[in-house]
C-alpha cells in the first residue's frame, strides 16, 4: 500500500522505489509491531531490523502509524484476507476457528486492540479498513442462514454478529492457546443457544 500522495513505485522524493527494500521494511514493521507492540515499533528500530537507513524508510511513509498501516495490509494472504461473503455460518466457524488458532494472529490482534489508547488512528484505519467489512459480511451471513431456516424466524441478525464478535475477542485475549477444535466448539454452543440448526449430513 503506497503511502498517500505517493505513485506506486516512487518514493516521497520521487525517487524509484526497490520492491524489496519495501517488502523488508514491512516485514520488519510487522515483526515488531507483533513482539513490542505500537510503542516499541519506532521507525529507528524498523529501519535496523530491516537492514535499511531510516531515511529509507521516511521516503516511503510519512509517519509510523502510516508504516504500522501498510504492515498489517502486507499481512494480509489470500488465506486470511479470504472474503466471508457467501460463507455459511458453519464455513465460516470453520475458518475463525482455524485462524484465532495461530498463536502469532492471536498476538498480532492483541496488539491492534491494545493500540487503541495511544494509536487511535491506526485502529481506526484498520477498523474501518479489515474489521468493518468483515462484520458486515457476518451480519449478512446471519440474515441468510435465518432466512434459509436455520435460526427461529424472529432471531435478529446483529444478535448473532454480537455473540460470535464477542467470542472472537475472548479468545484473542486469552493468554493460553485453544486448538481450532476447542475455538468450534465453543461458537457452535453459543450458535446452539441461539436456536441454530446444522444442515442435517
Amino acid at each position: 500500500m503506497a503511502e498517500p500522495g505517493a505513485r506506486a513505485g516512487v518514493d516521497r522524493g520521487g525517487r524509484p522505489r526497490d520492491p524489496g527494500n519495501d517488502v523488508s521494511i514491512l516485514a520488519a514493521a510487522l515483526d515488531l509491531f507483533i513482539e513490542r507492540g505500537a510503542g516499541g515499533a519506532s521507525i529507528e528500530a524498523i529501519a535496523r531490523r530491516a537492514g535499511v537507513a531510516k531515511l529509507t524508510v521516511y521516503r516511503r511513509w510519512q509517519s509510523k502509524e502510516d508504516l504500522l498501516m501498510a504492515a498489517l495490509e502486507h499481512a494480509r494472504t489470500t488465506d486470511t484476507d479470504a472474503s466471508e461473503t457467501g460463507r455459511s455460518i458453519d464455513e465460516l466457524v470453520e475458518y475463525i476457528a482455524e485462524l484465532l488458532s495461530r498463536p502469532r494472529f492471536r498476538k498480532l490482534m492483541a496488539r491492534v486492540i491494545g493500540a487503541s489508547v495511544d494509536y487511535p488512528k491506526l485502529v481506526d484505519a484498520y477498523t474501518a479498513r479489515y474489521l468493518q467489512p468483515r462484520l458486515t459480511a457476518l451480519a449478512d451471513t446471519a440474515q441468510r442462514a435465518i432466512d434459509d431456516g436455520r435460526f427461529p424466524p424472529d432471531t435478529d441478525p446483529t444478535a448473532i454478529q454480537d455473540i460470535l464478535s464477542s467470542s472472537i475477542a475472548f479468545v484473542l485475549l486469552r493468554s493460553e492457546d485453544l486448538t481450532a477444535e476447542e475455538i468450534k466448539h465453543r461458537l457452535r454452543t453459543l450458535l446452539r443457544h441461539l436456536g441454530y440448526r446444522a444442515p442435517s449430513g
